[in-house]
């Protein structure tokens, strides 16, 4: 939306504090109240100047409009109905929306400590202000269910938190939609990169749930999760598509992805395992660009729609019950317990955590009414 962007071109405020003065001054003040004038500087007096400090302003319509936007991406669709290619369930392209450029991060960390807007989601990527996201109940109760699935797990070793912002780099913040940190992961030693201005270790696990982004932003989300200046070792993408609707029938079915990434991966910015969960087979331009973009090999990509090599190439059973092996996601311990001393690790620590993506399904299906 590069006309939002020429809106925004002057959208930095100046803010002047109050000018500081002498007790000699103040004595003048009842004849100058009106204006303050600068003075002559010497021994009883200060020379005083103003204060300016740039504050980050976002147009409240550019906003609106970016909202507007991916709302579209949300809506059901019919059979039949005609759509442009960038609304279709298996568009490949980017939707994320820019409404700002060459922002330094610490006004946008400022900005974001000051103004938690919740109609909408954002970050900073290399100085733009992106808008990628809506806020919906598929998306804050699939977050919501992994956090209290984890927790009911392992909730003495770890802290599990949402829309923190984390610096990913010189230029690049990003609140994600969940994280877990172990609670006895060292800090950075001083002049390390840390998450936050708090000096905050990274989290080990970042987790991204996706209704209006396209899987290829969240597949861009993961790489840049991973890279150098940070020491997050995995990062799980859930993509949520639009509702399918049959008028013939009145049926609607969803397709669900889950993607796991891993630093530790020979090839960290391929995802290990890549699982179909929905009640709907991924539409066809997914599945190519899960195996011909995100480089994904076709037998680590399985589930609803996907060929089983181990059932003569017959379609893995369909996602309808808990704690089918094919829909378990397993999270493993050795990253998620990531520079945890020894003397801290639990027993077992490395089996990690099995998730259950059948469980993730309900709640989409109950969020969605379908």
């Amino acid at each position: 939306m590069a006309s939002s962007s020429r809106n925004n071109t002057d959208d930095s405020e100046v803010r002047y504090f109050p000018y500081r003065i002498t007790r000699s001054q103040s004595r003048k003040s009842s004849q100058q109240s009106s204006q303050l004038t600068p003075q002559p500087s010497d021994s009883s007096q200060l020379t005083f100047q103003p204060t300016r400090e740039k504050r980050l302003h976002l147009s409240s319509a550019a906003i609106e409009s970016a909202r507007e936007k991916l709302l579209t991406f949300q809506k059901a669709r019919e059979e039949g109905e005609e759509v442009n290619e960038e609304e279709e369930e298996g568009y490949t392209g980017s939707r994320e929306i820019t409404i700002k450029e060459n922002v330094p991060l610490e006004e946008y960390l400022r900005y974001r400590e000051n103004n938690m807007n919740t109609s909408v989601r954002m970050y900073l990527c290399d100085g733009k202000i992106k808008i990628y996201e809506v806020p919906s109940a598929p998306h804050a109760e699939v977050a919501g269910q992994i956090i209290a699935m984890m927790g009911a797990w392992n909730i003495q070793d770890f802290r599990y938190g949402t829309d923190a912002t984390t610096t990913l780099g010189q230029g690049s913040g990003r609140e994600p939609d969940v994280y877990v940190r172990p609670k006895h992961r060292p800090r950075p030693q001083q002049g390390a990169p840390a998450a936050d201005r708090f000096g905050n270790a990274f989290p080990t696990m970042m987790i991204e749930v996706g209704f209006s982004q396209s899987l290829p932003d969240l597949h861009r989300t993961a790489i840049r999760y991973l890279n150098q200046q940070t020491t997050i070792q995995i990062v799980l993408a859930i993509k949520i598509f639009g509702i399918r609707t049959n008028a013939l029938t009145n049926t609607s079915t969803i397709a669900l992805i889950a993607a796991l990434y891993l630093r530790t991966s020979p090839t960290p910015l391929v995802p290990t395992r890549v699982i179909s969960f929905g009640t709907a087979n991924p539409d066809t331009n997914t599945v190519n660009h899960i195996i011909q973009q995100m480089n994904v090999p076709p037998g680590s990509f399985v589930g609803v729609g996907r060929p089983d090599p181990n059932n003569n190439n017959n379609n893995f059973p369909p996602c309808n019950a808990a704690n089918i092996p094919t829909y378990t996601m397993n999270i493993p311990g050795t990253e998620l317990f990531d520079g945890v001393p020894a003397n801290h690790l639990p027993a077992g620590f490395a089996a990690g955590f099995n998730l259950d993506l059948y469980e993730l399904q309900v709640v989409v299906r109950e969020a969605l009414n379908i």
